[in-house]
């Protein structure tokens, strides 16, 4: 199968930021797939080379030309335009498809104004599904995120570090700062790694050795928008937006806007949630919207409530060693076996009649 990926290759398209989560997570596994082909087509890179109209045509030019079989889009803004999607998807016999991340609060803003122009689309949100029928889209396939297992795996315990107990990897944000410290007011020796952490960023390999060996691996299903000060940008947005760098009176769409931050505040499932378990890491986790599809509570991860919840596990988890290591290889034995990323690929391409 020939495929193009269509995304951006730096994280927000800052090459400075490092490469993006798509570029590692997704067009990584697509270009290791067996019996897959897939050439990148970097929107970020190109975005700046020549600008979006050339970066258009250019799009275009390629499925013409190369005739791939599927092109796998996880669109970011208005990069591509969409009569580029709609001309692709009518006039080529090529397939088009897009993951869309974030329907929870992009959905009535973003997502249900780009879905019908596709092939076939993806959501991760159980409640998007109706939101699509009724608009009439019925090329929506259900998936989640999941787990690199070429990026993510056990550390060799040689010379094991001792001193992960209570552990976050991610970037300091909404209110996770506050269950850090809850924690530690409690005297658990809880630390985050990240930017706006006192311990700063962690290269790849760090990462993978806190995930392994870390007693507790936390993780927080908030989006960045819980606190008072996040929701006030979100009031903002109601009438402004930033569109491919520009500001733009947003005042017309006001509806759709205070949907989008409503939908802000629902709990989501994160990345994290398949790749601490794909390390063979403990995770103990906030909830989140269909969080129990994927993982049973109590024995392959564990949900936590509240921080009062949340003092409560660590304490008893770390006092019950055997069970908190059982549980653990328990949710690394569920992810190799349905959680990788290829997996969720292969069901899409079944879905998509690719395969």
């Amino acid at each position: 199968m020939r495929i193009l990926f269509c995304g951006l290759k730096y994280e927000y398209g800052r090459p400075e930021a490092g490469l993006s989560f798509e570029y590692q997570n997704f067009f990584d596994v697509l270009n290791r797939m067996p019996g897959v082909n897939c050439e990148l087509f970097a929107m970020d890179e190109k975005m700046m080379e020549v600008g979006r109209d050339a970066l258009n045509a250019q799009l275009i030019f390629e499925v013409e030309q190369k005739k791939p079989d599927l092109l796998f889009c996880f669109l970011f803004t208005e990069e591509i335009k969409k009569e580029t999607i709609s001309y692709i998807t009518s006039k080529t016999k090529t397939k088009t498809f897009n993951w869309f991340a974030d329907d929870h609060w992009r959905f009535p803003i973003f997502s249900k104004y780009w879905a019908p122009l596709f092939s076939a689309i993806s959501t991760t949100d159980s409640q998007a599904l109706v939101k699509y029928e009724h608009l009439g889209v019925k090329n929506v396939i259900k998936t989640q995120w999941a787990a690199n297992n070429i990026l993510y795996f056990p550390q060799t315990p040689v010379d094991a570090p001792n001193n992960y107990n209570v552990t976050f990897v991610g970037k300091n944000y909404g209110n996770r700062g506050e269950y850090i410290e809850f924690l530690k007011n409690n005297s658990f020796p809880a630390e985050g790694f990240g930017g706006g952490w006192p311990s700063g960023r962690v290269d790849q390999q760090r990462m993978l050795e806190i995930f392994t060996f870390s007693k507790i691996n936390l993780n927080f299903t908030e989006t960045p928008y819980m606190t008072t000060k996040d929701r006030m940008k979100i009031l903002a947005k109601l009438v402004v937006k930033k569109e491919l760098g520009k500001y733009k009176f947003n005042g017309h769409h006001f509806w759709s806007n205070l949907l989008a931050g409503i939908g802000t505040q629902r709990r989501q499932i994160k990345g994290r949630t398949f790749e601490v378990p794909a390390c063979g890491g403990f995770l103990l986790t906030g909830d989140a919207d269909n969080l129990r599809d994927y993982y049973v509570d109590g024995k392959e991860i564990v949900i936590f409530k509240n921080k009062t919840d949340l003092v409560e596990k660590c304490k008893y988890y770390l006092g019950h060693e055997s069970e908190r290591l059982a549980i653990a290889k328990a949710g690394y034995e569920r992810t190799i076996k349905e959680h990788t990323y290829e997996q969720r690929f292969r069901e899409i391409f079944k879905a998509m009649n690719l395969a």
